[in-house]
Formats: structure tokens, sequence, C-alpha cells
């Protein structure tokens, strides 16, 4: 399930806070009004008995209903006994409600009596000056208006409360939106510039709100990874100056040796092997110093990567046969170019071929892919394969060495802005992607590179 997003979880809070508060006034607003209504048919039946009692006398015997003017509205749904012997009653009345009256003739006290949820009556004893039950009035009031009303008020609070909880969902989502749209702008400024311009600062002054005080927090961010990146720049280049001296001095004493009198065959091989490691050592160095330069904004050069990739498999070629590794190259069917030095390829894909050749059961092979904006440099193994996600952790690795190679590799590439992934192989072998800036040229070359 995907997780929600600040703006989200804060829209859905504070809609969720006022659904509840909709409800609870809701369902509040619609009981008090139930029982209001409950209580204005009750009145209604009071006065309407009251206005019944006014007009009935009690002679010695029995008792005597007078017939004031408009006494049809009075009679309307009233029931007047004596004892049990009807006096007045309305001459329409349901069944239900008629039987409801009959139970109610007699009573000692007042009764009020809901007929299903059409009608409800009230039954009143009648009393002489002596106290003695002379009979009974029966009151009744329709229920259908206050049925109605109940009805409407539902249904406007159901409409009213969905209308405010739109609306509100509507200005929550504006309002969180214009909050945290200087958030986004600063992460993707701050974000930018950690990939482009460290110089960059917001400098907003001393934090005074949640912005300004995220801002100086970026500011800080920013300036303690310019300094990291600018100590790191310059113990590589202070490293590399440092490099090239004993390089040369052995490289040097390796030609003088292998110039001067023929050594036996095993340590001219020796004396050979020195001097091609101490060159490459010093492209490496040279590689380093050029990667420093890329990341400070330096400009690179262009090649054709084919070239330094055939480099680096030869300068592995002993390696290769000493484990009985075959290292394919697979041809290149049009030309491409990429936007880096040669000696830059040559270091970023060294470690990936070393890497598969160590790995590999029997072949490792090496193919070019162009696309419109970049070229992808992909090796493949058939060795038991690696776990990607912990295939560019320093210090990681499986045959003992320091597992710095493949780390090397990605900043290499990264440093000309490109990148290295990793494949997961299930099983199949692994396989890296060196990924670098260019494309193809648009040259054709036919069924294979020569």
């Amino acid at each position: 399930m995907k997780r929600l997003t600040l703006r989200g979880r804060v829209v859905a809070a504070s809609v969720g806070v006022l659904l509840v508060a909709l409800v609870a006034l809701s369902i509040g607003f619609n009981v008090v009004l139930d029982r209001r209504l409950d209580s204005d048919a009750s009145s209604v039946l009071r006065n309407r008995a009251d206005a019944q009692l006014a007009t009935i006398d009690f002679p010695a015997r029995g008792l005597h209903v007078e017939e004031p003017p408009n006494d049809a509205a009075l009679d309307h749904q009233a029931w007047v006994y004596a004892g049990r012997r009807p006096v007045e009653q309305p001459a329409i009345a349901t069944p239900a409600v008629r039987s409801a009256v009959q139970s109610l003739i007699g009573v000692r006290r007042s009764v009020e009596r809901s007929v299903g949820q059409d009608v409800r009556l009230l039954a009143v004893p009648l009393r002489d000056a002596a106290g003695g039950l002379r009979g009974t009035i029966v009151v009744g009031v329709s229920l259908v208006p206050y049925e109605h009303t109940r009805r409407i008020a539902l249904v406007a609070s159901a409409i009213l409360g969905l209308v405010l909880l739109l609306v509100a969902l509507l200005a929550v989502r504006a309002a969180v939106r214009m909050a945290l749209r200087p958030i986004s702008e600063m992460t993707e400024r701050a974000a930018d510039w950690s990939e482009h311009d460290l110089h960059r600062r917001f400098h907003l002054g001393p934090p005074r709100d949640e912005l300004t005080a995220l801002a100086a927090t970026f500011d800080g961010l920013l300036r303690r990874i310019e300094a990291v990146l600018r100590h790191e720049q310059r113990l590589s280049a202070e490293i590399a100056h440092e490099l090239r001296t004993p390089l040369t001095t052995v490289r040097g004493e390796a030609e003088l040796a292998l110039d001067g009198a023929a050594p036996e065959p095993r340590l001219r091989e020796a004396l050979q092997l020195v001097h091609e490691e101490a060159e490459r050592m010093e492209s490496v160095i040279d590689t380093l110093l050029a990667s420093a330069r890329a990341a400070e904004g330096a400009t690179v050069g262009r090649c054709d990567p084919v070239g330094p990739v055939r480099d680096a498999v030869r300068a592995l070629a002993g390696a290769a046969q000493t484990r009985n590794v075959e290292v394919a190259i697979e041809p290149a069917r049009e030309e491409v170019i990429v936007d880096a030095e040669p000696a830059m390829v040559s270091q970023a894909v060294y470690p990936l071929l070393e890497n598969a050749v160590r790995h590999a059961a029997s072949r490792v092979d090496v193919s070019f892919t162009p696309g419109d904006d970049d070229v992808v440099i992909r090796v493949a193994d058939d060795g038991p394969g690696i776990q990607a996600s912990d295939a560019f952790e320093p210090g990681i690795s499986t045959t003992g060495g320091a597992g710095l190679g493949l780390p090397l590799a990605r900043r290499l590439a990264r440093s000309c802005g490109g990148d290295v992934e990793a494949l997961d192989g299930a099983g199949r072998g692994a396989a890296f992607e060196l990924r670098l800036p260019g494309g193809r040229t648009g040259t054709d070359l036919g069924p294979g590179r020569p």
C-alpha cells in the first residue's frame, strides 16, 4: 500500500477531524430537533385537552358538553366519554386509532400513546368537584408534519455536511499546497545545488520560523558537503602528487634495468611487469586527478569508448588466462562516442572487468548499447552472481579484497555525468552497466566493427 505524502497526511487529518465534527454536530442537531418536535406535539395535545375541558360541565349525573362557536375545529380528533359511553367523537378515524382510544377509556391519570408514526393520543380523566371520576377525554394530533420536518432536517444536514466537507477539502488542500510550496522549492533547489553548485546558499538570515530554520539547516548542510568534497579533492590531488615521484622512480629504474645488461628471462619478465603496472598506476593517478577536475566543473574530452575498453581488457589478459576465463567484446554495429577522456573510460570499466574475471566460471561478455543521450557498456559474467544492493558498499568483498573497485568505478562514472548500476542476475551471473553521456554518431559499421 502506497504511503501518503506529508501533504496527503495533513489534508487527511484535517478533513478527518472536520468529518468527525460535522457528524457529531449533525447527530446532535437531529437529536435536539427530534426532542423539540416531540415536546411540541405533546404541548399541542395538552392545549387541545385543556380547551376541551373548558367546554364540559358536570350536572348531578353524567356530564354535559357545551357547543362553542367553531366547534368543528375543537372536535377534530377529540373523544369525550361519560364512563364508557361516547358523548362526542370524530366522524372519521382509522381502526387502529379507535382501538387505541378504547384502550385509554377510564384512565386515572393523563396518558400519552402513539399510534404508529402517524398519530399521538392524550387521555385525560374527567373528575367532578368532589374528585369523582365521571369520564375520559382523548385528543389526538397528527405526527405527519413533524415526521416530515424530521426527514427534511436529516437530509438537509447531510447535504450541508457533505458540501461543507467538500469545500473544506478544497480549502485545506489549497492551503497546505501553498504552505508546502516554499519547502518543495527549497528542497529542489538544495538538491540541484548539491549536484551542480555547492557554493549557492539561501541566505534567509537567522531562523525566525519554520521556513527560515529549514533554510538555515540546508545552508549548513550544503556548507558541510562543500567542505567534505573540497577536502576529498584536495586529499586526492595531494596523494596523486606525492605518488607521482616514487612511481616515476620505479618506472625509470625498471626501464634502466631492461635497457642494461640482458637479465635472465624470469627477471626480465618481472621487470617488464613492474614497468607495466607502474604505467597503469600513473594512468590511475591521472584519471583520479581528471575526476577531481571534472567534479570542479572543468571541461572533459570526448572519445570512442571501444578503444579504452579494449585497453582495459588487455590489461586483464594475464588474470583472465590464469583463471581460464574468456573475455569477449561484442562488436558495435554503429559508431558511438562518449563525453569522457579515454583514460577515464578505461579506469571506470577496469574494476567491472576485474570483478567479472574474478567471479566468472568461464566467460565474460562486454557489449555496447548506444542511445540518443548516452552509451551503455555492459559487462556480464557467468559466475554465481552478486547482490545488487551490496555491490557498491565500500569494504564489502566476497574474495577477501578491499571492496573498493566497484565504488571507484561508480565515482569515476559520475564525475563525468554517468553512472554504474548492478543488475541482479538471479543466479545467472553478475552484470554491470556503465552508463556514460554521449550517443551514436549515425555511422553504421555493418555486421561488425573491424
